[in-house]
C-alpha cells in the first residue's frame, strides 16, 4: 500500500504536526526554555465554567493536569494517523478501495481518545515531572502576587503572576474580596483558594514599605 495516498492526507499531516513540535521543544531547549513548560503554566490555569463540568471531565479524562499537555497533544495525533492509516489500509485490502475520510477521521480520533487516556495514565510515572507541578496550589496562600490582568472585581478575576519559593512562575485566576477592585501592576496577598486554579487575594498590606 502507497501511504502517500490522497486518502492518507489528514493522517500524515497529524502526524507531521507530531514531528514538528518534537522540532520545536528541541530549538526551544536550546535557547534555555521548554515549550512544553511554558503551554502548561498557562493551561494550568484555564478553569472555564467550574471544577464539576463536563469540559473538566473531559480534560481529567485525558489527563490534563497530570501529564504535559504537548505530550497529550502528541499522543493524540500520533494514534489518530496510525489508526486511519491502518484503517484506510484494511479498507483497500478488503474492500479494494479507501473509505471515505468524512467516515474514518471522526472513527479514528473517537478511538485515539481513550488511547490518549490508557497510554498517558500509563506512561505518567515515566515522565519527567516538571518543577511547577512539584508546588501545591495550597501553598500559594499567604503569598505575594502582582496583577498581570487588566483589571479584576469581585467575582470577575484577572491574571496574576506569582512566584514560588524555587524560583518558578505561575500564573493564577484572583480576585478580590467585597469592596476592593486591582488593577495591572497592584501587588496582592493571597488569602485563600477558590477552587482549583482561582484564588482570593486582598492588596498587599505592606506595599508602601516596599
Amino acid at each position: 500500500m502507497d501511504f502517500f495516498t490522497d486518502y492518507n492526507t489528514p493522517y500524515l499531516c497529524a502526524l507531521a504536526i507530531v514531528f514538528l513540535i518534537g522540532l520545536l521543544e528541541v530549538i526551544s531547549l536550546l535557547v534555555g526554555h521548554t515549550l512544553s513548560g511554558a503551554l502548561d503554566a498557562h493551561i494550568d490555569h484555564v478553569d472555564p465554567l467550574g471544577s464539576h463540568d463536563a469540559i473538566s471531565t473531559v480534560l481529567s479524562y485525558l489527563n490534563v493536569g497530570r501529564i504535559p499537555f504537548l505530550v497529550i497533544l502528541c499522543l493524540f495525533l500520533l494514534l489518530f494517523s496510525l489508526l486511519g492509516i491502518f484503517g484506510q489500509g484494511l479498507a483497500v485490502t478488503l474492500l479494494g478501495s479507501p473509505l471515505s475520510n468524512a467516515l474514518t477521521a471522526p472513527l479514528a480520533m473517537a478511538f485515539s481518545l481513550p488511547g490518549v487516556h490508557y497510554l498517558g495514565r500509563w506512561a505518567e510515572p515515566w515522565l519527567p515531572k516538571d518543577e511547577t507541578a512539584a508546588v501545591s496550589e495550597d501553598s500559594f496562600v499567604g503569598c505575594v502576587a502582582v496583577i498581570t490582568g487588566h483589571r479584576a472585581t469581585p467575582g470577575s478575576p484577572c491574571e496574576g503572576k506569582l512566584t514560588d519559593k524555587h524560583g518558578n512562575t505561575h500564573y493564577l485566576a484572583i480576585e478580590p474580596d467585597e469592596g476592593e477592585t486591582f488593577q495591572r501592576g497592584d501587588r496582592v496577598l493571597i488569602i485563600s483558594r477558590l477552587n482549583r486554579t482561582r484564588f482570593l487575594a486582598e492588596a498587599y498590606p505592606w506595599a508602601d514599605r516596599i
